[in-house]
């Protein structure tokens, strides 16, 4: 089924979380640092029709970040559909690393249970069917604390999350997720390893969906200042009213899971698959997000040159041509990934090497985007009055007789959201840095064959 955006309002306001924001417990979803991402997330709901596939799995048309995608066709709707809600909330959309890890959680389980006999996929799919008819917002959480890089997990369990506790009914976890976005709005948080193991470490070698009635789990909010501004009010001093890339860390205190939602349990190769599927997967999926982020910024950057009279300088309209030239430089590599990608399992994956370097051209593509927009911009962005300044200051700010003091000022506030947010940050470390791209990269790329080229080009 299609939920409304309101529909799935209402059903989150019904949730009890322990969310935290400067210490203190949160009790309404409408608090300011947490209303914009609900809105976010509200917003796939709006746009999801025109995307949304037929599922055999429930007989009915599901939202398209709920689905398994089995051709490239699939993987080119999800990539369209992400990257218009990039272009439309400027921000993270939140269900992009759910649909990853239904896409990697479907084809791991269901080569573990060929290989070993287990039930782990259809565990996975009875989840899946739910997730579906109920049109469930997911996420994922991966990345651990981590602790002292230069030690192993066995010499800090502290730092990662693990099970603690082998029941009849189910499993016992401890640790903490950080850098998770969106986690304290979703219906359904999957949780994977942050990294393959050895053998010994099988402890940590475990996945598995977290759902609201779930006991233990405690949400705390990052606090940027475009959030500390949220709280300040006012109609558009934040920027965007969809807000930063809000993010949290997952605190699991002792938390019980029933099996039938624990989908790979001390399987090391398992780990090793579900990890390199979800990686590729969201690191391709991030050029398309990224390629909506810099459209985005783009429109931005045209506005900008409007609002301030400069609109007839061929410089800086060039520099916004660069900006899309950008922006479809990278979808152009998902959509090639998509088309040269492969079937596992059932599951349709983006050709890896192609997703990896989606990473790391994507976030190259993002920064020299922001730049632009900062030059086009001018210093205003990061020195202008308030919008509660606007009485005193608004004859002074105001620029091309076409549009008003507010209007430059709102343009002004949302290039300032832009470049000052956690947006670059989460674009360069989400889903693993481009250093880890290309260190996977490392592992995939035949240069054996291209040394070869070289050698019979020069007679070597």
């Amino acid at each position: 089924m299609l939920l409304k955006p309101e529909e799935y309002i209402e059903r989150l306001s019904g949730y009890r979380r322990d969310i935290y924001v400067l210490g203190k417990k949160v009790e309404d979803f409408n608090h300011p640092n947490i209303r914009p991402t609900v809105e976010a997330m509200a917003f796939t709901y709006k746009i999801a029709e025109k995307y949304s596939p037929h599922s055999e799995l429930v007989g009915e048309k599901v939202n398209r970040l709920n689905y398994v995608n089995s051709t490239f066709d699939d993987l080119i709707a999800r990539y369209e559909y992400q990257r218009e809600l990039s272009l439309r909330l400027a921000t993270c959309n939140y269900r992009c690393t759910g649909c990853d890890a239904i896409n990697a959680i479907y084809p791991a389980t269901k080569a573990l249970d060929e290989r070993e006999g287990t039930d782990y996929h259809k565990r996975f799919l009875e989840m899946l069917k739910e997730i579906q008819k109920n049109d469930y917002a997911c996420t994922a959480a991966l990345t651990d604390v981590k602790g002292d890089r230069g030690k192993r997990p066995l010499e800090q369990r502290d730092k990662y999350l693990r099970v603690v506790e082998k029941r009849g009914d189910g499993i016992v976890v401890r640790g903490a997720k950080i850098s998770q976005s969106g986690a304290f709005a979703a219906d359904v948080n999957f949780v994977l390893p942050t990294q393959t193991f050895r053998q010994g470490e099988e402890e940590f070698a475990v996945v598995f969906a977290a759902t609201p009635e779930d006991e233990g789990i405690k949400y705390i909010l990052q606090n940027t200042g475009v959030q500390a501004k949220q709280r300040e009010g006012g109609k558009f001093e934040a920027g965007n009213r969809y807000g930063d890339r809000t993010t949290c860390m997952v605190v699991f205190d002792d938390v019980f899971i029933p099996w039938d939602r624990v989908f790979i349990f001390e399987d090391l190769k398992a780990t090793r698959d579900v990890l390199s599927y979800f990686a590729s997967s969201h690191r391709c999926v991030g050029a398309a997000c990224k390629a909506g982020f810099i459209d985005s910024m783009a429109g931005a950057a045209s506005l900008m040159l409007k609002t301030s009279g400069l609109e007839g300088v061929s410089a800086l309209q060039q520099k916004v041509a660069e900006m899309v030239a950008f922006s479809e430089a990278a979808f152009a590599i998902s959509i090639g990934a998509a088309v040269k990608g492969a079937n596992y399992s059932g599951c349709w994956l983006p050709n890896f090497q192609m997703a990896n370097a989606g990473k790391v051209i994507g976030v190259d593509a993002f920064a020299k985007a922001l730049m632009n927009l900062i030059d086009i911009s001018g210093g205003i962005i990061g020195t202008s009055p308030s919008e509660f300044d606007l009485e005193m200051a608004g004859d002074f700010l105001q620029a091309s007789e076409k549009f008003t003091a507010e209007q430059r000022l709102k343009i002004v506030k949302f290039i300032e959201f832009w470049a000052t947010s956690s947006h670059l940050v989460g674009a360069f470390h989400g889903g693993g840095s481009p250093t880890a791209a290309l260190v996977t990269l490392r592992f995939l790329i035949d240069m054996e064959s291209r040394e070869e080229a070289v050698k019979n080009c020069i007679d070597f």
